[in-house]
């Protein structure tokens, strides 16, 4: 999705030196974010059974996920932006990879024994970041200038990042549970999904 719909768009823009820059951007604003804020890589967890180190595990994860989905959002409003069919796409894609990091914040809190009312509570908050972030996007988009280079650079941009926390968080967290091959068939089946959607719609 970050290269089918958001770098492909961007290309239309964008010239090559411009669509560089502000895709290296997106990846480096987001490592920065990933190392300068609170966070826990997805991997790292361990003794899951012991119930104060897996409360702790799960409230970074919440905030590590909440700090991701504000970019997503952004992400969603720069789509919008660009083609209201792309950022359709774009929000439908983000909707299901949601899922598994809910349920990524909502295990370990339910394990370590918080009520069940808590931890939807928590994992709800957390979501509500998404939204928060395509709200500053569609004001930033309406304020600024919602075409020429400003649009173009917020979705490369938004390739950027999307790209970088494929690379650092998704697949990394896929393999650390050994299934190599249902990890690359999963990914495969997430691009023609998301291609037959973009079909689809437009």
């Amino acid at each position: 999705m970050a290269f089918n719909g958001l770098f492909f768009e961007a290309t239309k823009i964008l010239n090559h030196l411009e669509l560089i820059l502000a895709f290296s951007l997106g990846a480096l604003l987001m490592m920065v974010l990933d190392l300068a804020l609170p966070h826990i890589e997805l991997t790292s967890r361990k003794d899951f059974n012991e119930k104060k180190r897996t409360l702790n595990t799960g409230a970074l994860i919440a905030v590590g996920i909440t700090l991701h989905n504000l970019p997503e959002g952004f992400i969603i409003a720069a789509g919008f932006g660009a083609v209201p069919s792309l950022g359709l796409i774009i929000a439908i894609s983000i909707m299901l990879h949601n899922i598994p990091e809910g349920l990524a914040t909502a295990i370990p809190l339910k394990a370590s024994g918080m009520k069940p009312l808590r931890v939807a509570i928590v994992a709800f908050l957390s979501g509500l970041a998404e939204p928060i972030g395509a709200f500053i996007g569609v004001l930033t988009l309406s304020t600024v200038n919602s075409s020429g280079i400003f649009i173009g650079s917020s979705l490369a941009i938004a390739a950027g990042i999307m790209t970088y926390i494929t690379a650092d968080e998704l697949i990394p967290v896929a393999h650390e549970y050994g299934f190599k091959h249902t990890v690359s068939v999963g990914l495969l089946i997430g691009i023609i999904f998301a291609l037959l959607v973009d079909l689809i719609i437009s």
